[in-house]
């Protein structure tokens, strides 16, 4: 018979409650301002998207486009992250880089769905 292995990433009693998206339903998801409302409101696991710009940096976002939810327009994956740095999620919160959640939130337990289009 097998053990059960806990990993301390689940170290947890009873079921986990996950952020998604930062906690979309009340909020602009995937923003550094819904992060911060979701561990405000005692989330300790979140989830988020993460896309490779066109040079290399991980951005949080859900879409591999910014059109749906924001005013800039292109698949994140063509452009630079100064262009995408300029883009507003529903014209008012910056798309974040990853880097920027893992040093703004360092107790948070992540749930990372990598976005990889062909």
């Amino acid at each position: 018979m097998t053990a059960l292995v806990r990993h301390p990433y689940l170290d947890h009693p009873g079921p986990i409650a996950f952020a998604h998206r930062g906690g979309a339903a009340d909020g602009l998801e995937n923003t550094m301002a819904q992060f911060r409302r979701a561990v405000e409101s005692g989330y300790r696991y979140i989830e988020t998207d993460v896309h490779a710009t066109l040079d290399g940096k991980l951005v949080a976002f859900h879409d591999s486009t910014l059109d749906r939810m924001t005013d800039g327009s292109g698949r994140i994956a063509d452009l630079p992250w100064k262009e995408i740095g300029h883009a507003r999620v529903a014209g008012v919160e910056p798309v974040p880089l990853f880097e920027d959640l893992l040093e703004a939130f360092p107790e948070v337990r992540w749930n990372v769905d990598i976005k990889a289009e062909p």
